[in-house]
């Protein structure tokens, strides 16, 4: 079943927190045109990377993926959500990566935009790369029209207790074809105190993503373009490049 456009798409189109940026983007065109929901809708969707990587960092160690979403929609906007990873680890075992949990609400305006506000956990197990054995809670608000969107996040603990921080975040999904899209990001990432991660005095950092989709039915096929400003990573001496090309199927069940 098909999600409720303006929930999914304001979801989606502001930056669902856990996903990567390329689903966001996949999920945000398929989501167009808008719609109003007539009853209560699931929706789940199964993608394989060869990368994860979140506000510029990789997350599985440059290994590739596999993600599970699944959304429930309600009539009344509000909405539920949860997202589950497998990382091929070494000796190409698939073990756990992350899982999370995500609900708020979302409302289409008469001006065509659509509001949307929510709450995420997310929980990273000891395979992940970079949040091994972390989680964090954000709080978000944000806007979304066809082709630009935008969102707000704040957390008292971005992966450690009394890290607070804001991101900011903007996306971009062009038509370029009929079955083809430009999807772009740039996110910025603030801390609201100088509190380090290993005793390091934080720093804003800038992410951002371009990249083509090309559906082909419930299929997408994507590539991007992802990178950070900082070469290194908050919790480890490696990050992994600071530049990355990353490849993805993701299948609408």
């Amino acid at each position: 079943m098909t999600v409720p456009a303006d929930q999914r798409a304001s979801r989606a189109a502001t930056g669902n927190v856990r996903r990567s940026a390329t689903i966001q983007s996949i999920l945000f065109a398929a989501a167009l045109p808008f719609t109003s929901p007539a009853a209560a809708q699931v929706g789940t969707s199964v993608s394989i990377f060869t990368d994860d990587r979140f506000r510029g960092y990789s997350l599985s160690g440059g290994r590739p993926v596999g993600i599970l979403d699944l959304s429930y929609d309600a009539p009344n906007g509000f909405y539920a959500a949860l997202s589950g990873s497998l990382v091929v680890a070494r000796h190409d075992a698939l073990r756990p990566l992350g899982l999370q949990l995500n609900g708020g609400y979302a409302k289409r305006l008469s001006s065509g935009l659509t509001i949307d506000a929510g709450v995420v956990h997310s929980n990273y197990s000891r395979y992940s790369s970079r949040n091994a054995g972390k989680s964090y809670t954000e709080v978000y608000a944000g806007v979304g029209g066809k082709v630009l969107s935008s969102r707000i996040s704040v957390s008292p603990d971005y992966l450690k207790p009394g890290a607070w921080t804001i991101y900011g975040e903007v996306d971009a999904n062009v038509p370029a074809g009929k079955k083809l899209r430009v999807t772009g990001h740039v996110g910025l990432l603030t801390p609201l105190g100088r509190r380090g991660y290993s005793g390091e005095t934080l720093r804003p950092e800038l992410d951002w993503r371009l990249g083509l989709a090309r559906d082909l039915g419930p299929v997408t096929l994507s590539v991007a373009w992802t990178g950070i400003s900082r070469n290194r990573d908050l919790d480890q001496e490696q990050s992994y490049g600071r530049q990355a090309l990353i490849f993805g199927i993701t299948c609408a069940l």
